[in-house]
């Protein structure tokens, strides 16, 4: 059996404690699990000094107890969960439990707060897939409205009575699909993996303020939005896009003004249009010189550049190396 305590500080110091405790270096927090505990691997990323996120994908080989402490914090913890239990397995919090026997499958997003003791009682055999993101409180307090940030602490505060109360929805579940389907080993699949963690947290964070405000319509203009925004993202990844497409001609794309279509697009993926299309193509060109697939004069050709010296200056702009210093994996 193999036993676990830890705090939530952030998710990166998460990774690095399991690190220490079973004796293995992460890389870039990036933690592969030994085959006598479990098949899968644990990966943290800081997202701002108050926002981390964690993923999970392991199949343990042993019987697992982990302890989260309590923290006088009233940040929030949102968890998908995609979990297929064996044997008997157990969560507890200071006042509640559940508990689960035989084989069964666990699919739901949870709400907790850092602010009460939670234990995870696993058997051999469980199969745990999961995407958690934790906001402190700072982060909360600077964001959200009172009333808002009131009824999401509220929520979290029913403990594992809140567990199984909503599903994963269609749309979410293609989200996690295409993170966890993610290559974490190169840049542009943490990249991959990154955006869609943020896609996930705008999604379910609408739907929680939606159940308190049914009558909103916000919801179906927000999935508007979205849908429209994905079709530009898929124009901007393109593999034959040997240009960046006018903004005019996103717009139309999408659906909606150039001044929206910006705004929007800047608060989901983090990044004006044309550092999406740059980032994106660079991180392709990176891909292919790292695997050997193309030489460095090929990959910046393909990524649209017809001056290999632009190509240097933008691949070390984005990077912090020149493409001469990548070595082939």
């Amino acid at each position: 059996m193999v036993r676990f305590s830890y705090a939530v500080k952030d998710y990166e110091k998460f990774i690095d404690d399991w690190g220490r405790f079973l004796k293995i270096k992460p890389d870039h927090h990036l933690l592969m699990f030994p085959s006598s505990f479990a098949k899968g691997y644990f990966y943290g990323k800081m997202m701002n000094e108050a926002m981390s996120f964690l993923v999970v994908n392991a199949k343990f080989n042993q019987h697992i107890i982990v302890d989260r402490k309590p923290l006088n914090d009233t940040g929030l913890i949102l968890q998908f969960l995609q979990i297929d239990y064996r044997g008997k397995c157990e969560l507890s919090t200071d006042v509640d439990n559940a508990k689960y026997h035989g084989n069964i499958k666990q699919r739901c997003v949870f709400l907790s707060s850092p602010n009460y003791p939670l234990r995870m009682n696993y058997s051999k055999g469980t199969h745990m897939r999961c995407i958690a993101v934790y906001f402190k409180s700072q982060l909360l307090n600077k964001f959200l409205k009172k009333d808002i940030l009131y009824h999401l602490q509220e929520y979290s505060q029913m403990r594992l009575k809140g567990l199984d109360k909503r599903s994963i929805t269609v749309d979410e579940n293609k989200l996690l699909r295409e993170i966890f389907n993610a290559d974490l080993e190169t840049s542009f699949g943490k990249f991959v993996l990154y955006n869609r963690v943020l896609l996930l947290t705008e999604n379910i964070i609408q739907r929680f303020l939606l159940t308190k405000l049914p009558e909103s319509k916000t919801e179906k203009l927000r999935e508007k939005d979205m849908d429209a925004l994905k079709d530009v993202e898929f124009v901007l990844s393109g593999k034959d896009l040997d240009k960046f497409p006018s903004v005019k001609e996103l717009s139309r794309v999408a659906l909606m003004s150039s001044t929206k279509l910006k705004k929007r697009f800047k608060e989901i993926y983090g990044m004006k249009l044309y550092e999406f299309y740059n980032y994106n193509r660079l991180s392709k060109a990176r891909q292919t010189i790292e695997s050997g697939e193309s030489t460095i004069k090929d990959a910046a050709y393909r990524s649209g550049y017809s001056n290999l010296s632009n190509f240097s200056k933008a691949f070390k702009k984005e990077f912090g190396i020149s493409p001469s210093e990548v070595k082939p994996q």
